[in-house]
């Protein structure tokens, strides 16, 4: 009988601790699909996991936020039904057990890596812009890190919904900014806040901020008056091209660097998102948005960024990469 080969980590640490074991194929229960996993993406919450730094994950795991898998068994879907689901943990294994309300199944346009890449960016990147802000209002918006992977979908999305979008990035990556439908603003060069009033006339309706720290104070300055900071990560915590988890967690008890008054007193918001909150509180949202974050790829809307593809056995090399920040798209598993 075939085994099941997951990664499993058993303490706190780094890549080496990325062990490949193999173990019996698990069984689906009520409420539950069993898939074989064709693709899984590899995410940064996945090395906060490995570190064990991440609420409400307990080592030993196995990690793996976002899976795309077939069918074998189970309620809900036919067999050989090709699904994606965010796990938050489980992911890195040939076969995983999840729960059917978690999945939804990925048009044929798509290749399974593809659809793996969008499952945790995309869902991120549609539901700040469509659930956390009233987008028909949204006329001009801000994106921090805009050749990265939530980021580069926010710059796609702007596009397609035909909103203004400004995108922050090192000079290197203006070129792939202005590509994806954006505005580039160097980040390396002047007042960023200034930069962008000027060149939107006045500041913008939204800012999306996934770096945080120091640059919150900045995120609000861009703002015109009745505009809205979303804050959706701490990228802040890069240091000398790698992740300093220390920094990152001190950025998180600082930021934003503004006072309630000054935030009241403009008129101004304060918007914080977590994607496993939002599927928590809000199942429909989740597999709807879900849904048409695959749909529009699939139309040709939005553009899946891969890295690279990696064999499951690499997976210490995949946390490498990702904990010096080397990748310029997601990286995948495939088992």
């Amino acid at each position: 009988m075939e085994a099941n080969a997951k990664i499993y980590v058993t303490a706190a640490g780094g890549p080496e601790k990325l062990q490949l074991i193999h173990g019996p194929i698990p069984v689906p229960g009520a409420g539950e699909l069993l898939l074989r996993v064709e693709a899984v993406g590899v995410a940064f919450a996945d090395v906060v996991m490995r570190l064990g730094l991440y609420p409400g994950v307990r080592i030993p795991f196995t990690p793996g936020y976002e899976v795309v898998g077939r069918v074998v068994s189970g309620e809900g879907f036919p067999p050989h039904t090709r699904v994606a689901a965010l796990t938050v943990t489980g992911g890195y294994a040939r076969y995983v057990v999840t729960a059917a309300a978690d999945c939804v199944v990925v048009p044929d346009a798509l290749t399974s890596p593809e659809a793996a890449s969008l499952v945790l960016n995309g869902l991120t990147a549609l539901q700040m812009l469509t659930r956390c802000v009233a987008r028909p209002s949204v006329k001009k918006m801000l994106v921090w890190g805009a050749a990265g992977g939530v980021g580069s979908l926010l710059l796609e999305l702007g596009r397609h919904f035909g909103i203004e979008t400004y995108g922050v990035s090192s000079k290197g990556r203006q070129g792939q900014v202005a590509k994806l439908g954006g505005i580039p603003i160097d980040r390396t060069h002047g007042d960023v806040a200034e930069a962008v009033k000027r060149a939107s006339s006045g500041g913008v309706d939204v800012v999306f901020d996934g770096v945080g720290g120091p640059v919150a104070a900045t995120s609000f300055d861009a703002l015109r008056p009745g505009g809205l900071v979303v804050l959706f990560g701490f990228q802040s915590g890069l240091e000398g091209g790698k992740r300093n988890f220390i920094k990152i967690a001190r950025n998180l008890l600082t930021a934003p660097i503004k006072s309630a008054q000054s935030i009241f007193s403009s008129g101004r918001g304060l918007r914080g998102y977590l994607v496993t909150e939002w599927k928590t509180t809000h199942p429909d949202f989740y597999r709807a948005d879900l849904a048409e974050v695959l749909t529009l790829a699939a139309q040709g809307k939005i553009t899946p960024l891969i890295d690279r593809e990696l064999p499951l056995d690499e997976a210490a090399e995949a946390h490498r990469l990702i904990g010096e920040g080397r990748n310029l798209g997601k990286i995948i598993l495939c088992p």
